[in-house]
């Protein structure tokens, strides 16, 4: 990544009263959390979400054929936060597992739902 690449969490609404988070992965990827009642829910999301990133555990890969793999990222009561877009090879979510493991923690926040 080049300095002017920053990680970055989109915080987005749904609707009049739902809120949901995104964070970008390498290769058009991406990682979408399910739906919040609230903002402040979402922001407990992605707290828990920058908290827990790093743990293997917290990921739960499934390769559906020989073309679609993906991801589901729980917290650590192994309730899901969310999921990753669906990549046409196993390798290509490795990448965008570890580039979450390596950049969520640390990622800014942008809020984009006004």
């Amino acid at each position: 990544m080049t300095g002017k690449d920053i990680s970055h969490i989109e915080l987005r609404k749904a609707g009049d009263e739902e809120f949901y988070f995104v964070f970008r992965l390498p290769s058009d990827g991406m990682f979408v959390s399910v739906f919040f009642d609230s903002m402040s829910e979402t922001m407990g999301a992605v707290e828990s979400a920058k908290r827990n990133s790093t743990e293997e555990a917290n990921y739960l890969c499934s390769t559906e054929s020989a073309d679609e793999a993906y991801f589901v990222f729980r917290d650590k009561n192994s309730k899901p936060i969310g999921l990753s877009t669906i990549f046409e090879q196993e390798s290509t979510m490795t990448v965008g597992k570890k580039y979450m493991k390596e950049h969520l923690h640390r990622a800014e926040v942008a809020d984009l739902t006004t």
